[in-house]
Order: structure tokens, then C-alpha cells, then sequence
């Protein structure tokens, strides 16, 4: 997907209070989007580099190297090895903090919530409502989502409605324990889409495919059933979802691409795609047959239905 100012500023903020954006990320961005970040206050210029880091594996002993005028430039010398000397423009040297209640607006408004974010917990806004009446949540930092409490302080705040989360990418201990509760947890990344303005947000995203309650799997036929359909898979395909269900009854859910690929000398993906394949051909559409076996990014492949919502028969 393309790079838009607002995604690099969405990835930049997973860093909390120490999130910038650097003169050397910020400059192909320059222009009037930019500034009417600044006005916004999205964007806040601090003050100019006065060092540069040091080479890699550099052995001059600096913490960091100063950065001098160089004719109409700057320049961070290397005093081991000029070869490694390193010219700079102005612009390179600026640096922008990250406003983090003004992004968390944005991103609202880009959502389509007309009032302004609520802080909900620390570090987690409430950006509105779905027209269906579900909860949203927008956490910048995976930090904010780990605590004890936090669980239950969003349940309080969403006052009985079901629960959207935004996020990135959170441990998978975290996000078991957000799944378990129920809540709907989406990577903010996944739903960030360029629009003409700046940016715009899937909202179809943010209200999970509605699953049946109960997947229930008979191992002797390698029948599944789901949402009211029945689908056999073939015998060179249903170790693949045993894989999936055996992770999934276990306490970490996920099965990485190796464990998946321990059923045949075929690539995960390859296999993942068969097996979907499958669901979408017993009638399941490509979106119901992704939320049944989704892709965890980076990790591997979970079925979308809890381990209390799976029942195996042998």
C-alpha cells in the first residue's frame, strides 16, 4: 500500500511520548497537506539537530558526532574515516514531534465520527460509534492495551455495547486476552487507505464478519460445519486445519507458516489458499472464508473462532 503522511505518522506514534518524525522521513512529504498538518498540530516542529549518530560498528568511541556548516550544507564528520562523512541538507535536521491527541482526531474524523475523541483510558480514545451502535476504540501505542484493567475499563465505557478496537499489532498474550473478551481488534495500518484529503478508513473493517457460534469439526469424515453449511475437506487438506484447530485449543493460538508446513513439503501460504479455497467452494464468500482462517501478520494462520466456541468430535 502507498506511503501516505498519515500512515508514517500512525507507525511513528506506536513509540509513545518519544514518538518523531525525523527531517530526513519528513521531507518527500513537504508540501500543503504537510503544513496543514502543522496548523493542525499534528506535526510540531522542535528544535534543529545540533548531532548526527555515529558510523555503524563506528570504533571512535562518541556517543554521537556534531554537525557543522559545510558551505551551503551541514556535515557530520566521521573522525576515523571521511569516506563515512555525511552531508545534510536544512531540512534533514528538523525535527517534528508527534501530536498524538491531534493524529488520534484525524484518524477519527477520517472514520467518520463527527464529534472528538473521548479519552476512554490512558492512552485509549473512544472515537464514536458505528451506525450498528458498536463501540470504537483507537490505541496508538500496544503498551496501552497490556494492562490489568483495561478489559474491564472499556467495557464500562462502552456502557453494554459490542467493541471495536484500533490498534497496531499487539503481544499475543494481549490479544488472546482481547479476543477471549470479545472485542474486535483491528491493526489501524490494515484499514488506513489514501484518499484525496489525506486519508480515509475501511469502515466495513471495523464490525467483525458475523461467525456462527459454535465450528464444529468431526475428524472421522473431516467434515466441518459452520453458519448453518457443511463443507468435507479432502484428506490431503484437513491435516492442515487439524494444524489450525490443535493451535487454537492451545494456549498460543497461532500457528506459525513452519507448523503449518509440517503437514506436506508445500509452502503455508499455498496450503492456507487451498483451504480456503475450499470454504469458498462449499459457498462460503472469500471475506467469511478469511475471518475462518485468518493471517496473523508476521506470525501465521488462527482460526477465527474461539477455543470455547470449538467443538471436535472424533
Amino acid at each position: 500500500m502507498t506511503e501516505t503522511i498519515l500512515r508514517l505518522l500512525t507507525r511513528l506514534s506506536e513509540a509513545g511520548d518519544d514518538a518523531i518524525l525525523p527531517g530526513e522521513l519528513a521531507t518527500p512529504f513537504f508540501g500543503t497537506t504537510f503544513d496543514r498538518l502543522l496548523a493542525k498540530r499534528v506535526l510540531v516542529e522542535q528544535a534543529p539537530l545540533g548531532d548526527w549518530d555515529v558510523c555503524d560498528a563506528c570504533e571512535c568511541g562518541l556517543s554521537c558526532r556534531p554537525i557543522r556548516k559545510a558551505g551551503d550544507g551541514y556535515r557530520a564528520d566521521c573522525p576515523l574515516d571521511r569516506r563515512n562523512d555525511v552531508d545534510l541538507s536544512e531540512d534533514d535536521l528538523r525535527v517534528f514531534r508527534i501530536g498524538c491527541e491531534a493524529l488520534v482526531s484525524m484518524i477519527g474524523t477520517a472514520a467518520g465520527f463527527p464529534a472528538a475523541p473521548k479519552l476512554a483510558a490512558e492512552k485509549v480514545w473512544r472515537l464514536g460509534d458505528t451506525r450498528s451502535g458498536r463501540a470504537v476504540f483507537l490505541a496508538l501505542e500496544p503498551a496501552a492495551l497490556t494492562g490489568d484493567g483495561i478489559i474491564a475499563t472499556l467495557r464500562q465505557a462502552a456502557q453494554g455495547s459490542d467493541i471495536t478496537i484500533l490498534a497496531p499489532e499487539l503481544p499475543a498474550e494481549a490479544a488472546r486476552r482481547h479476543h477471549d473478551a470479545g472485542f474486535h481488534l483491528v491493526e489501524t495500518l490494515a484499514v488506513l487507505m489514501p484518499a484525496s484529503d489525506g486519508i480515509a478508513i475501511n469502515v466495513a473493517a471495523l464490525a467483525p464478519v458475523p461467525l456462527a457460534p459454535v465450528l464444529r469439526v468431526r475428524r472421522a469424515t473431516a467434515e466441518v460445519q459452520w453458519d448453518g453449511r457443511s463443507v468435507t475437506l479432502s484428506r490431503q487438506i484437513f491435516p492442515v486445519f487439524e494444524r489450525l484447530l490443535g493451535k487454537a485449543l492451545s494456549r498460543d493460538q497461532v500457528a506459525s507458516g513452519s507448523h503449518v508446513e509440517g503437514t506436506t513439503a508445500r509452502e503455508a501460504k499455498d496450503l492456507i489458499r487451498e483451504l480456503r479455497d475450499a470454504f469458498k467452494a462449499a459457498g462460503f464468500t472469500d471475506a467469511e472464508s478469511k475471518a475462518l482462517i485468518m493471517t496473523v501478520r508476521g506470525r501465521g494462520y488462527r482460526p477465527g473462532v474461539v477455543a470455547a466456541d470449538i467443538v471436535v468430535e472424533d
